[in-house]
């Protein structure tokens, strides 16, 4: 980062007369030296190399290390929340030269997990290329280049104390020819990612059981430290399949028949014969009988009679059940029973996936804030568009429906999160879900993602990527904080019975994964008192929901955390982090120690996060990191003088957003995955005020590798009218920088 940058900023307003810009997007060059990362924005302090003593189990609901006595349920055993991200295709193998300094970086950012996603979806024809574990020959051959290269990623990872999350099942591909599985019908496409056929025809799930084996073994897990959790199927079910009608365009041929053949061997069971089966669904379709076998498959639009709906249902949910408990049983076998495992997400099951995970460890979810779309061709890098919308700025709604996707009785983690570049509120995303998650008590959030690839050095930021995105580089390691000690768990449980006629009507209305909007129309349950207690739900007969509303001041029975909606603002108040996130525009607003009140010039949104550095409450505190970044654009291609790429209406729309295309495209959006250097960083002017006992402040901006640039002159940090300090923060004539040391004298 250049140290004064008055004059870029002058550069890009002159810019803004000609392209279009608004006048209150101003911007600097800022980009991350991530090896050379120390000083105040370091959060390595949170991690310590893993041994023996630190092999992840279960207890009490959450995880536990077994501790020096190497025994699990003993006196020395110790809670652990993860922190983490995932490491996807490629990223999953870096080369050995890499694999130290990436776990480094990670360390540096607070992350306690990585999560390997994607390993099995693109098999290697060069093994040398290393983007699978798997190669092109019949499954589940493995790579040993990328066996190799996970491993001492692996051995790095420990050495720096984070663990891993092993993906089992992700997005392979049955190859009928090669995997010796059948072919579809003739002009019927075979399914992306096999889902949901791996789940029920048996030689898929023979190959997918060898295919566990094969990895834990190849990799030395048994008895790994290393390894916190497996997760055995992302995203997919039968029950999540039927509801969005998947299961009757994939299940054809002789996969229709087999799913035929297992339903009427459940019908079979229950009922033994057909008399007592019409008895109990008041009629059977001419033609059909348990007797000939040939009881037709249901669709989900054939909801009723409700009785037949609901067995068809009951079926599938014990056919996820089944595959899951074999999975779980193989990845034990070669295991030990103390490793958590769990299935799918929430999101793909909805609330029946409390019955088919009831032999698995722990809960997952995902959710994703402003996901791109693609309007005509699916993950076209150049015709995509997003709204631009806001976790804050739109009541809090899917952390609200996250938090009930939780069973009371079991570990939960969100594996997946995100809020995608280049989304102008997306600094909020992981402070806020942290700060959320830890109150709630969640044991694990996972950003999505660090890196698809094995481009480690990119300048620029890219889709879901964590690498190259400054916006939310920036106070990552003060979520990790936030997350993993600075916030505090709620006081107090509310618990939301389902029934099991409840979680067959939701899946019946094929509610899937909104289960607080389901909630809300069923029982009246009121998902803003997640903002209040903690919440979950339990599979419990008998019982009635009281129905209660959340009151108009939505604070944190901790008292932490305090958000409004209409004014579309979250503050945070721990003893050790303070916090402004979303929309203040030029009024003053103030959480805790801490307030921020932005330029008149600004764009009116901010996240502003302040956390102690030396473990003492902000208040007496000696030293503490200030982070307030911008959005980030990349620079648009060809442009003379570098000026940021424009972020813009997408062709056509007044409420979808694209990044303009290069100089000659003749396609709707500038590259998502890609861009020219240098990157742009939006300038927050504002002042904050520190009320802090200190006689003295002194406030460095740090550069891009966290070391102190000149301080603020004394005409920047002065005395506050009613104690503390008032700082004036990123004004034209400092050197611009998202994040600053600030030191008491």
């Amino acid at each position: 980062m250049k140290k004064t940058l008055m004059p870029v900023t002058f550069l890009v307003l002159m810019l803004a007369a000609a392209t279009g810009w608004s006048a209150e997007d101003r911007f600097y060059q800022f980009e991350i030296r991530q090896d050379e990362l120390k000083g105040a924005p370091d959060f390595g302090f949170l991690n310590r190399p893993l041994s023996a003593s630190d092999r992840i189990f279960i207890k009490d609901a959450q995880f536990f290390r077994v501790g020096a006595d190497l025994k699990p349920n003993t006196r020395d055993d110790e809670r652990v929340r993860f922190f983490g991200t995932n490491a996807v295709f490629g990223g999953c193998f870096p080369e050995e030269k890499d694999a130290v300094r990436i776990a480094r970086r990670l360390r540096r950012l607070g992350v306690n997990l990585v999560r390997l996603h994607h390993m099995d979806t693109s098999p290697d024809k060069d093994p040398n290329q290393a983007r699978s574990i798997l190669t092109a020959d019949p499954y589940p051959t493995l790579n040993p280049v990328s066996v190799g290269r996970l491993r001492a990623f692996l051995n790095a990872l420990k050495a720096e104390g984070i663990y891993v999350n092993l993906n089992l099942h992700v997005g392979y591909t049955f190859r009928p020819a090669v995997d010796k599985v059948p072919a579809m019908p003739e002009g019927v496409n075979f399914p992306t990612q096999s889902k949901p056929l791996h789940i029920f025809y048996p030689r898929m799930v023979e190959l997918q059981l060898e295919f566990t084996r094969r990895v834990i073994d190849a990799l030395g897990l048994r008895g790994d430290p290393v390894l916190a959790m497996v997760e055995i199927n992302n995203e997919s079910s039968l029950v999540d399949s039927w509801q969005r009608g998947g299961l009757d365009r994939a299940a054809q041929g002789e996969y229709r028949a087999e799913l035929q053949r297992q339903w009427n061997a459940y019908l079979k069971a229950r009922y033994q014969n057909t008399e007592a089966l019409s008895k109990a669904w008041g009629a059977v379709p001419p033609g059909q009988s348990l007797e000939q076998g040939n009881l037709a498959l249901v669709t989900n639009k054939e909801v009723e009679p409700q009785a037949r709906a609901n067995d068809y249902l009951r079926f599938l949910a014990e056919k996820d059940r089944e595959y899951l408990r074999r999975m779980r049983d193989a990845a034990r076998d070669r295991l030990d029973v103390l490793v958590p495992v769990t299935g799918t997400q929430m999101g793909f099951g909805g609330v029946l996936n409390l019955d088919t995970h009831a032999d698995l460890d722990y809960i997952d979810h995902h959710f994703y804030i402003d996901h791109y779309n693609f309007p005509n061709q699916s993950w076209d890098a150049r015709d995509w568009r997003i709204r631009d919308s806001s976790a804050v700025g739109s009541g809090l709604s899917a952390f609200l429906n996250v938090a009930v996707g939780r069973e009371r009785g079991r570990p939960y983690t969100v594996s997946e999160f995100n809020q995608n570049w280049p989304n102008r509120h997306a600094a909020e995303i992981v402070p806020a879900l942290a700060a959320f998650g830890a109150f709630q008590d969640w044991d694990s959030i996972m950003h999505f993602a660090y890196s698809h690839g094995r481009d480690w050095d990119t300048r620029l930021p890219s889709g879901f990527d964590l690498n190259g995105d400054w916006t939310k580089f920036v106070n990552f390691g003060q979520a990790a904080l936030l997350f993993r000690t600075a916030v505090k768990p709620a006081r107090q449980w509310l618990q939301i019975p389902v029934s099991e006629a409840m979680r067959l009507q939701f899946t019946r209305e094929r509610r899937n994964g909104a289960i607080a909007r389901g909630l809300e129309e069923t029982i009246q349950y009121d998902p803003r008192l997640a903002l209040r207690h903690a919440v979950a739900l339990v599979r419990r007969e008998g019982a009635a929901w009281k129905a209660v509303k959340a009151p108009e001041e939505l604070r944190s029975d901790t008292g932490e955390l305090y958000y409004s909606p209409s004014e579309r603002l979250l503050t945070i108040d721990a003893p050790l982090a303070a916090g402004v996130i979303g929309f203040t525009g030029a009024k003053a607003v103030r959480a805790g120690v801490v307030e921020v009140q932005l330029a008149e010039r600004s764009r009116g949104f901010v996240t502003l996060l302040v956390t102690s550095l030396d473990q003492k409450p902000l208040r007496d505190s000696s030293r503490m990191l200030l982070t307030i970044p911008g959005y980030v654009l990349t620079t648009q291609p060809s442009s003379d003088p570098p000026r940021p790429q424009r972020f813009i209406l997408y062709p056509g729309t007044t409420d979808w957003w694209t990044l303009e295309p290069e100089p000659g495209s003749t396609r709707p959006s500038g590259n998502r995955g890609g861009g020219a250097p240098p990157a742009w960083m939006e300038q927050v002017e504002c002042h904050v005020t520190l009320r802090t006992r200190a006689a003295n402040l002194t406030v460095y901006p740090l550069d891009s590798a966290g070391q102190r640039l000149t301080a603020l002159g004394a005409d920047s940090v002065t005395k506050a009218p009613d104690g503390g300090f008032r700082i004036h923060l990123q004004a034209d004539g400092q050197d611009l920088a998202p994040w600053y040391e600030i030191v008491r004298q």
